[in-house]
């Protein structure tokens, strides 16, 4: 049997298990269907070919039957529980507001005196040999750019 109609006929069989709980009975009427279902299946060249056939057959009538019965007698298995623990609260989404909104104020207030000390320092270190070297180093990367274009 090809192996895509194979998992095609496991997908189908697990929805039965993985969404209820099956008493021995409706167990037993799941494994005869799906019997027939995988005998149906090595018949078929390929997935579209078992889809196709599968669609218009009796066994799909069967199948839907057999899931609609299943669902109106056996117990439905919850999901697991989803873990929200990294799912932050509206007074840690306001927090994280007021401290960015903070920050950002804090950090546009400063702005023109960081610049200023910046100035001052940058002409401070223009003074020493380290500045003269570093201007140096400017100037000739000027150049070089000036003189590849």
């Amino acid at each position: 049997m090809d192996q895509v109609i194979k998992q095609s006929i496991d997908a189908r069989k697990m929805a039965f298990s993985s969404a209820y709980e099956l008493t021995d009975a409706y167990k037993k009427k799941v494994n005869d269907l799906f019997q027939r279902i995988e005998e149906f299946g090595k018949n078929c060249s390929d997935a579209v070919d078992f889809e196709t056939k599968f669609s218009g057959s009796s066994l799909n009538s069967e199948y839907t039957n057999l899931f609609t019965e299943v669902a109106a007698n056996c117990k439905y298995i919850l999901p697991p529980p989803v873990d929200n623990s990294d799912v932050k609260s509206d007074k840690e989404y306001l927090r994280d507001e007021v401290l960015s909104e903070a920050k950002y104020i804090a950090k546009d207030l400063t702005l023109p005196a960081r610049r200023k000390a910046r100035e001052e320092f940058d002409k401070k270190m223009r003074d020493t040999p380290l500045g003269k070297i570093e201007q140096i180093r400017n100037t000739a990367s000027v150049f070089k750019r000036f003189f590849k274009k």
